[in-house]
């Protein structure tokens, strides 16, 4: 027995993200919007880019351009190194929080603090169910899953995770390098 298999159903719905979509252009801002979000945060690595990319993508560029021209506060929130997160945000024109010790809440928090924002005016956009879903469903914001850019693998202990919430039927045909992935935007209900 794995130790997923040992969780609740009400626990493992802390994996279950808001929204999955391909990548970070796939996501309906419009709907986050209307829901009140006013802050979105990105993972970096795997999300905006590949961990082989050494700056961000002009279309990276351009979204978040066209995010902050809608009104909404961007940050970069990563675990990776303080020199590569730098570079990225700078390009990008976005504020940053460097070995962010995902899933932890603490920088979620003082980006927060930082924004004068609540927790409801707050989304976080990911690819890993582990660092990026758990860490801000456990802070209590809305959660958007991409894959991964370069590989679309999935890390062990996601895949793991993964097969649990399939069995259990919380979550379906996710994150999988198949054409029948199930994506879903905000509001949407997953198919069963």
């Amino acid at each position: 027995m794995s130790n997923w298999e040992k969780m609740t159903d009400d626990f493992l719905k802390n994996f279950v993200p808001d929204v999955y979509q391909e990548d970070i252009y796939a996501i309906d801002y419009t709907k986050l919007r209307e829901k009140g979000i006013e802050l979105i945060t990105f993972d970096l690595d795997e999300t905006i880019a590949p961990k082989s990319m050494a700056k961000p993508p002009r279309a990276a560029i351009v979204q978040i351009s066209v995010l902050k021209e809608q009104g909404f506060k961007v940050w970069l929130l990563s675990n990776t190194s303080p020199a590569r997160v730098k570079k990225f945000a700078e390009r990008m024109g976005v504020e940053y929080i460097a070995r962010a010790k995902k899933p932890s809440t603490e920088h979620f928090q003082e980006i927060k603090d930082n924004c004068g924002l609540r927790k409801d005016q707050m989304a976080h956009v990911g690819n890993s169910i582990m660092n990026d879903v758990a860490g801000g469903k456990s802070f209590g914001i809305t959660t958007c899953l991409v894959r991964r850019c370069e590989s679309h693998s999935v890390l062990a202990v996601d895949k793991k995770l993964e097969k649990e919430l399939e069995k259990r039927g919380l979550w379906h045909k996710h994150h999988k390098e198949q054409k029948e992935d199930q994506y879903y935007q905000l509001g949407e209900r997953q198919q069963t």
